[in-house]
């Protein structure tokens, strides 16, 4: 017997379990992995499926998938799959998720790892898997087109964040020090231009800082393998996520690292029905991105001296999902 934990639409967990042998109920939710795994030569990882499999037998597909079993997190359901299916041992220092489909029964999180492997020592899974091999993504696009590969719907954007520079890692407590010294620093020119003293983040207090990690997600950005930046971000209510500060310092400003955060973020997690965030009014610059964004200014603001006005931006259109798994 094979258990799932039950989710809502929200990604909350129900406390209801699923026997994967029954239909699942309308309006309820699982999740699903797809582990992608990319070589120092930019090669993807793949493998064919069994020919008695029920879906797309015979067809070659990523290095490894399936759901998360009860009590498994995302992560973890993306190793034991790898395991089971191919025999290899996920580095997931070298991972990153990518995003997350919303899919009429379930949420399909999207793993990248970039790991070498010797597919002569790999141990695959006779009932799932009949071969595997290593493929440039010319190759495994041409193979999509010919039939041979399961068609999914995000190849390109797969491939683009690839070769982006750009990596979201989720930060560990372990790292606060770190990271609110690089709050600070890069606050602190607005913290002196409005002579903000009490709300800056400048002032934040590392005990008001660590709370961030039970409420919320906070994650590294980094940029050609360089710390150029952070972002937190958390569910405010049911359905709505708020971006609560998104650190860039200046000499990595201009090169569209901003947007291409939010608009990852905003594809991490689909379940968001509008996002939502705060910036001071009289910057322009930030306010004409989240413009560009379609981000909305809403009628809600929060004078905080003479100097600085806070304003509030919602997002409820548009918002970046993927909105289909395959083609």
């Amino acid at each position: 017997m094979e258990l799932w934990d039950i989710y809502n639409k929200y990604r909350h967990k129900t406390n209801r379990t699923h026997d994967r042998s029954n239909p699942m109920r309308e309006g309820d939710y699982h999740i699903v992995v797809h582990v992608w795994i990319v070589n120092d030569d930019g090669e993807f990882l793949i493998q064919k499926r069994q020919p008695w499999k029920k879906g797309w037998a015979n067809m070659w597909d990523c290095a490894a998938a399936g759901s998360a079993l009860l009590g498994e997190s995302s992560e973890e359901a993306a190793v034991r799959e790898a395991k089971e299916e191919i025999g290899l041992d996920l580095d997931m220092d070298k991972s990153e998720f990518l995003f997350t489909i919303k899919f009429h029964r379930g949420f399909d999180d999207v793993w990248l790892i970039r790991q070498n492997a010797d597919i002569k020592e790999l141990k695959l899974q006779y009932e799932e898997v009949a071969d595997v091999k290593w493929v440039s993504y010319e190759e495994m696009k041409q193979m999509a087109f010919e039939g041979e590969f399961i068609q999914y719907s995000y190849f390109d954007r797969l491939y683009e964040l690839l070769n982006s520079g750009l990596v979201l890692k989720k930060a560990t407590i372990d790292e606060a020090e770190t990271l609110l010294d690089l709050q600070r620093e890069i606050f602190m020119p607005l913290y002196e231009k409005y002579q903000d003293y009490d709300t800056s983040p400048v002032t934040q207090s590392k005990e008001r800082f660590l709370r961030r990690f039970d409420i919320g997600d906070y994650y590294k950005i980094l940029f050609q393998n360089t710390l150029v930046g952070s972002v937190f971000v958390y569910e405010k209510a049911l359905g709505i996520m708020k971006f609560h500060i998104i650190n860039i310092f200046q000499e990595y400003e201009g090169k569209g690292i901003c947007q291409e955060v939010m608009k990852r973020l905003e594809s991490m997690y689909p379940q968001a029905e509008s996002w939502e965030l705060e910036t001071i009014q009289s910057e322009k610059r930030n306010c004409y991105i989240y413009e560009k964004m379609g981000y909305v200014q809403s009628q809600e603001k929060k004078v905080i001296n003479d100097n600085m006005t806070i304003i509030t931006y919602i997002k409820r259109d548009n918002l970046y999902n993927i909105k289909e798994i395959f083609i």
